[in-house]
């Protein structure tokens, strides 16, 4: 587990025994393992809900079971550090936990005497939740791209080969319908000089797939001769006659592939998904 943070905070914090508070102002910071919780003033960690040294306890072993560190300064420097730290004789006779360091006692003695009826170190009630809510030794779950229908823009983007292109930005047609059809006839729903009347298909199925079907031969990513199908995938690229096209849809719609697409790169691994239409398990696919 590695955690990458750059997070400032603003907090209202009631000032005790009377109706005003202060602007508690801190930052999360991490790059790895180690995580950095500072705020300019210690009143945060004072008067917050206090843990329970079984439960803080609990959350630091669990933190040193995962080489995670949490680091907790104030304004006058280091309160405490949990997880997988070496503990000093303060940590162990305040808290008695080999998971728990504490700062110097100049820093956390008035939160420990803050928290002595309960037998409590106070820690924040804000910030704090962002680390039990982790499910620990949980078991991954396939997730989906399989958005609402028609999702994530589908949509053609086409020029002329690089030969007869006038430098123009390309043309960009959404697919709203569940039948395109594509050649030079005057009724067709895009029509492209050069072409035969119907030179191929675009058809929205039942899965919310969106399949390429030659009339004609077809280029490209599918090489398609007539009569074949292809289902498109964001990227495909489809060569008619002199047109050169590109099918995109936003990859959180993009059903084959899992878990955000191509995010992680061409060649990575990509999680499996399962599909809420048919609830069969899906791996990555160009197919």
């Amino acid at each position: 587990m590695r955690f990458d943070i750059d997070l400032n905070f603003t907090v209202d914090q009631p000032l005790e025994g009377t109706d005003d508070s202060e602007q508690v102002h801190g930052t999360v910071t991490a790059e790895g393992r180690i995580i950095h919780i500072k705020a300019d003033s210690d009143s945060i960690f004072r008067v917050s809900r206090g843990a329970s040294r079984p439960a803080l306890d609990q959350l630091a072993h669990r933190l040193k079971s995962s080489g995670i560190q949490i680091v907790i300064d104030g304004p006058k420097g280091n309160i405490v550090t949990l997880g997988d730290v070496k503990p000093n004789l303060t940590g162990r006779l305040a808290m008695k936990s080999n998971a728990v360091r504490i700062g110097s006692l100049k820093n956390v003695k008035g939160l420990l005497q803050k928290d002595r009826r309960s037998g409590s170190l106070g820690i924040p009630s804000t910030l704090f939740p962002l680390f039990p809510t982790f499910q620990w030794n949980q078991r991954m779950r396939p997730t989906t791209t399989h958005y609402a229908d028609r999702g994530g823009r589908p949509r053609l983007i086409f020029v002329k080969d690089s030969e007869s292109w006038d430098g123009k930005a390309p043309k960009v047609l959404n697919l709203v319908d569940d039948v395109l059809v594509i050649g030079s006839a005057q009724d067709s729903g895009l029509i492209l000089e050069g072409l035969e009347p119907v030179h191929a298909r675009i058809v929205r199925d039942d899965l919310d797939e969106y399949v390429l079907q030659a009339v004609h031969r077809v280029g490209g990513s599918a090489g398609l001769n007539a009569g074949q199908e292809y289902v498109l995938r964001s990227g495909a690229r489809i060569e008619l006659g002199g047109w050169r096209l590109v099918f995109y849809r936003e990859e959180y719609a993009d059903h084959g592939r899992p878990y955000g697409g191509r995010n992680g790169g061409e060649l990575a691994y990509q999680r499996p998904q399962v599909n809420p239409r048919t609830g069969i398990i899906e791996r990555d696919s160009t197919d």
